[in-house]
């Protein structure tokens, strides 16, 4: 269960169509673990600052928002900034395309504001389940609501701020092996989250937000935390917990005279791997992880090691965008995960120059005197 290919048009930042294509996947013979099921399962996105990355996020995340009740972001629903203010378009268009075991399952939508949908079409292998036009308020012709139970459903009179597919799933029964029901469970799994000086900052996956450190010292995980940061960051810290009358037990660094609760002396960096080993925690039961500048608080070294970490989850599809050249190596992925936006364009390394990139090449070097940008 994979995304294949996502774009977007019309949306943000993204006059014209801009499509992320995890299909591209070329013959390397070294980090096989960047790729699963044939698709590329791990990537990491670079660009320049106002490129469109976290954009990106935001709009590959908009599905969260169409078909679920998960959180959500501020910039997702922000309606000034929902169409692309530069070009003629009324709408912005999202398409998806996911592996699911031999089937493949293309889900398209058109909204004219974040709550506002005015097209939606949902096919597998080719055959149109539904077509439906929110304007119009009704269902194409070609549809065949039969194979998701769905023929007995009154869909006239709804307004485009309810998605048919979502009416679809929470008012039939599916079989086990329906595409909406794999749909659903997908879409319901994805996670996007970035460290932030406000906090934890995070779109879909839950329907509300937690406390970090009380999530550590509910769940017994002070001492592993300890643990992780001794092992990833080389932070020699003892931590523990306190309870002042009244209050709820807090997390605190431990010092020869005093204790200090942990969130009023921990550095930006730190801050970032608690954020970091909170959502790990959840990370076998994602299906698509966003992480939006994942190492900008890391030092490079640090950096890799977070990407080595994430390749544990085999099962879990991950895209991380970043400005750190050095971590732009064969040693820690290879070039057909790497990915670089420019100018609405996302193409891989390995597609963007005429040369056969090996395994011996310097990435990061490359990058600098321009050979991946067309």
């Amino acid at each position: 269960m994979m995304l294949r290919k996502f774009s977007v048009t019309g949306y943000k930042n993204f006059k014209n169509e801009s499509t992320l294509d995890f299909t591209q996947v070329k013959n390397y013979n070294f980090n096989k673990e960047c790729i699963s099921n044939g698709l590329l399962g791990k990537a990491l996105i670079m660009g320049p600052n106002g490129s469109g990355k976290s954009n990106l996020g935001y709009a590959l995340f908009d599905i969260v928002y169409t078909l679920t009740d998960k959180t959500t972001c501020f910039f997702q629903k922000d309606a000034q900034s929902f169409i692309n203010g530069n070009g003629d378009s009324k709408f912005a268009t999202f398409k998806y395309e996911f592996q699911h075991g031999g089937s493949v399952i293309n889900y398209e939508y058109r909204k004219t504001l974040p709550n506002s949908l005015t097209y939606e079409k949902l096919t597998t292998d080719g055959k149109v389940i539904l077509e439906f036009d929110h304007e119009k308020n009704c269902l194409l012709p070609i549809s065949d609501l039969g194979m998701v139970n769905g023929e007995k459903l009154r869909l006239d009179g709804r307004d485009g701020s309810l998605s048919i597919v979502r009416f679809i799933a929470n008012n039939t029964i599916q079989e086990e092996n329906s595409p909406i029901v794999f749909l659903m469970d997908f879409v319901s799994r994805m996670l996007y989250f970035k460290s932030t000086q406000d906090g934890n900052m995070f779109i879909g996956l839950e329907r509300a937000g937690d406390d970090v450190e009380s999530y550590f010292v509910r769940n017994g995980l002070v001492e592993d935390f300890e643990r992780f940061l001794r092992e990833y960051a080389e932070l020699e810290v003892k931590l523990g917990t306190t309870r002042a009358p009244g209050m709820p037990e807090a997390m605190v660094q431990k010092f020869k005279s005093k204790s200090i609760l942990f969130s009023n002396v921990s550095s930006s960096g730190t801050k970032a791997l608690e954020l970091f080993y909170y959502w790990s925690k959840r990370f076998d039961k994602v299906s698509l992880l966003f992480i939006d500048e994942f190492d900008a608080y890391y030092h490079f070294e640090l950096a890799e090691k977070i990407v080595r970490q994430l390749f544990k989850y085999s099962t879990t599809q991950v895209v991380l965008t970043s400005h750190n050249t050095s971590i732009v190596s064969n040693r820690v992925m290879r070039p057909d995960c790497y990915l670089q936006i420019m100018n609405g364009k996302i193409s891989s390394f390995s597609e963007s120059t005429e040369r056969e990139l090996r395994e011996g090449h310097n990435l990061e070097k490359m990058l600098r005197n321009g050979e991946f940008n067309e």
